[in-house]
């Protein structure tokens, strides 16, 4: 989930949903939610005043790092670049990132949030079932339920709402949801035979994601690191070794392409790191080598580039008026032409990294085995890269922007800066959909922030009030 990290973005990110017309979403007025939920069990190495103990999400390192890890962050020092918190004051540089997590175990928002709830009376959870759309009174432009369709047993009921209903279906099915329901681009939902309910033609615009691509390399590493009862027992017992960690995924850098000001502590890239990752022994047996051992037996790891501020839109339209089926999505990445020059300009710095006194110990290598597609071209020029970002896109799962915030005036806005629906009442969507703009690394983080904000807007309108009597 996310590569497990706890990223949350620049500061920049959130400043610049406030200047297109949030109020009320600035870096500092966020904070205070990303440290409300967090429970930093590291926060004394932290930045600090950046960092939260106490709240419901742990949120630390894993215990185990590879020595590649700490190799990598030598590589960007020697880049220029500091190792320090990314989530702290500064955005540029280098780091072994927190994760969700403790005693080396993932903490998924559902195990920190939902799970110690799970008794409330009022929580009620339906497992194999489907929203189908939202019920929406036509004359009062208000939401007052939810039609549900049951996989266990095939039938559909409605169910009430006592105050509002809450979209959080993620960046595809959240827009999917309100086009369902008749709200969305009338000339989009006639041709499916949708009945429009309200006419808001931002619904499914402005989707968008971080695109990446994988640049491989080997180093004169031969050895195995396989899982068998060995590294099992020493995860079940001391919470420590391979099962611990996630090779050198961990490992993380926001850094400043030459299109941007470094200056401005506004990078438009982050690296991301594969490798080191545990081989599946046959047998678990200890000692067991992993892999097949065929053709060239030195490790490979990847250096991922990925841009931070696309430039590139796509759009989510219904195929039909099923709700069981599919969306129609598309992505249209790389169809601007300046993502496609930040991640060349990426792939070059990620091999100067290659190149770095830190990597070359390890006899790091450029696979330059050409991409399909693009063997005709002198590999490694930038008609190359450009032809192999296209041809081997690498889209990470950061899609966002669907049912984008933004004032009444904003003719492409879905939700206004309380997070409700424009044109209908008691209707809103808390999820990374809402993000005007994608943030500057993992979502997982600043969705947690949304969901905390969101809570505090929900109770600010109905604590003490009395529901909807008519429903």
């Amino acid at each position: 989930m996310n590569g497990m990290m706890y990223m949350r973005g620049s500061r920049h990110d959130f400043d610049g949903w406030a200047k297109m017309g949030n109020p009320g979403w600035s870096y500092q007025d966020v904070l205070p939610y990303f440290l409300k939920s967090e429970d930093n069990h590291q926060a004394t190495i932290m930045d600090a005043g950046y960092h939260g103990v106490g709240g419901p999400l742990p949120v630390g390192q894993f215990p185990y790092h590879p020595p590649l890890s700490h190799a990598i962050l030598q590589a960007g020092l020697e880049l220029g670049y500091q190792v320090r918190d990314l989530n702290g004051a500064l955005h540029t540089g280098f780091a072994i990132a927190q994760t969700m997590s403790k005693n080396g175990s993932r903490f998924s928002s559902a195990r920190a949030f939902l799970r110690p709830a799970k008794d409330r009376a009022n929580l009620h959870v339906m497992l194999n079932s489907t929203v189908t759309r939202v019920l929406i009174d036509p004359k009062k432009k208000a939401a007052y339920g939810v039609e549900v369709y049951s996989g266990t047993d095939g039938r559909t009921i409605s169910i009430n709402a006592r105050h509002e209903v809450i979209v959080s279906g993620g960046a595809v099915a959240s827009p999917q949801l309100l086009l369902l329901s008749g709200i969305g681009p009338k000339e989009d939902l006639r041709s499916v035979g949708v009945p429009v309910v309200h006419d808001l033609p931002g619904v499914g615009r402005n989707l968008h994601n971080h695109v990446a691509f994988f640049v491989n390399f080997r180093i004169n590493d031969t050895s195995t690191t396989p899982l068998n009862w060995a590294t099992a027992m020493e995860y079940l017992l001391f919470r420590d070794g391979l099962m611990s960690g996630t090779g050198i995924s961990e490992v993380t850098a926001v850094l400043p392409s030459k299109y941007v000001n470094p200056a401005d502590d506004n990078p438009d890239l982050q690296f991301f790191f594969g490798g080191y990752l545990a081989d599946c022994a046959k047998t678990g047996q200890v000692g067991e080598k992993s892999g097949s051992g065929e053709g060239d037996a030195r490790r490979v790891v990847n250096m991922i580039p990925a841009v931070l501020h696309p430039k590139s839109r796509g759009q989510l339209k219904l195929k039909s008026s099923d709700p069981l089926a599919h969306p129609a999505i598309y992505a249209r990445y790389l169809s601007h032409p300046d993502d496609v020059a930040v991640l060349v300009d990426g792939i070059k710095i990620a091999i100067r990294m290659s190149e770095t006194p830190a990597l070359r110990k390890y006899g790091m290598e450029l696979d330059r085995t050409p991409t399909m597609g693009c063997e005709d071209l002198e590999f490694g020029c930038d008609a190359y890269w450009e032809c192999a970002v296209r041809r081997n896109t690498g889209p990470e799962n950061h899609q966002a922007g669907s049912c984008r915030m933004g004032p009444p005036s904003d003719p492409g806005a879905v939700v206004d800066a309380e997070l409700r629906v424009h044109g209908i009442d008691r209707l809103r969507v808390v999820d990374a959909s809402v993000m005007p703009a994608v943030t500057s690394g993992n979502t997982n983080a600043p969705v947690v922030m949304i969901a905390e904000k969101a809570s505090d807007m929900i109770k600010a309108r109905w604590v003490g009030r009395k529901p909807w009597s008519k429903w």
